[in-house]
């Protein structure tokens, strides 16, 4: 079934407003010697027009920045475990298992970080002192 009628004027049950429309429409905009207003009616589709371009030009512009923003952070994501991996193999084993590390487990350490350091007890606490008032 749908909400809009065969025909604007006939008997249908339900009228043009179920959709959001109405069934008059606006009057014809007319110049001062009774002629259509066709400089006003451009006037109004240009300016419909740029606002739409506008529109899909900042979604647009949002969408690319969205992705470089993701590509960089995840190039500064890959960065920073690069960094870390080669300074951990630059350690000679003592100095790993100080950490309580082997070679083995450096991957691991570096994705997962280590089982054995529990979660601070309250990880909504303020990570700096308040100021005395």
């Amino acid at each position: 079934m749908s909400l809009i009628p065969e025909s604007l004027y006939s008997g249908a049950h339900r009228g043009l407003a179920a959709v959001g429309l109405d069934r008059e429409l606006p009057p014809i905009r007319r110049t001062a010697e009774g002629r259509v207003d066709y400089e006003y009616y451009l006037a109004r589709g240009r300016a419909i027009r740029s606002q739409a371009w506008n529109d899909a030009l900042i979604r647009l512009g949002h969408g690319i920045h969205v992705a470089l923003f993701g590509w960089v952070k995840g190039w500064r994501n890959w960065r920073e475990r690069q960094r870390a991996i080669v300074e951990l193999w630059s350690m000679d084993d003592r100095m790993l298992r100080d950490l309580g590390l082997g070679r083995a487990g450096i991957f691991y350490a570096i994705d997962h970080g280590r089982e054995d350091v529990s979660p601070p007890a309250n990880a909504n606490a303020a990570r700096t002192k308040p100021k005395a008032a």
